[in-house]
């Protein structure tokens, strides 16, 4: 099982990169995240890999961190899930927005990314959120926004939903929020912050 490689990207299609391990390459599809880590880099870069064997041969997928990994890990148990859908979702949304949009039941958010249809969103929701709501799974801080409460974030943004900001724009707005604030237990605080970026930008 090839669970880690560290090299340098020698060439990149879209979201599949070749990685110079030591002379060997390695064919790896990347999330999002580790696209972003991987772009213009002329240094060696760590992937946390997941290895799916199939009939034809062998896939490999590649990401920034271990959670990231995890989540992926996680999606592919859901029935009717694949590797190529999973890392999908992972290269239209970041990790917590994924999560987000999966407590929110966000359905609208979820059937904008390639290979999601109503039914897929509705599976994904309804075998994922109570696992994303056990204590125990969380993602580390280079993906998770610095708040105190994390339940927080999702009544922030279903505020922000209900005064008809969409998915993408109010993750936006509190990503630049946390940025000012730092850690905060008050929701809002966070939903005035949140707003006043949007009157900064002209909104």
């Amino acid at each position: 099982m090839i669970a880690l490689l560290r090299g340098k990207i020698i060439s990149q299609d879209q979201n599949m990169a070749i990685l110079d391990v030591n002379g060997v390459g390695y064919q790896v599809y990347l999330s999002g995240a580790a696209l972003e880590r991987a772009k213009g880099s002329t240094e060696q870069i760590t992937l946390h890999t997941h290895m799916h064997v199939k009939e034809d041969g062998i896939d490999l997928y590649g990401f920034a961190t271990i959670d990231e990994k995890k989540l992926f890990q996680k999606i592919i148990t859901v029935s009717g899930m694949g590797c190529k859908t999973a890392i999908n979702i992972l290269n239209a949304m970041s990790a917590e927005q994924f999560i987000n949009a999966i407590n929110l039941e966000d359905r609208a958010a979820l059937t904008q990314i390639s290979g999601i249809g109503k039914k897929t969103a509705d599976r994904l929701i309804l075998e994922l959120r109570d696992e994303f709501t056990k204590a125990g799974f969380s993602l580390d801080s280079s993906i998770s926004p610095p708040l105190t409460d994390a339940g927080m974030r999702n009544d922030a943004l279903a505020a922000l939903a209900a005064l008809g900001f969409d998915y993408t724009e109010a993750d936006l707005m509190l990503k630049a929020a946390v940025d000012k604030l730092g850690e905060t237990s008050d929701l809002q605080l966070l939903l005035r912050t949140a707003l006043a970026s949007v009157d900064r930008r002209g909104k």
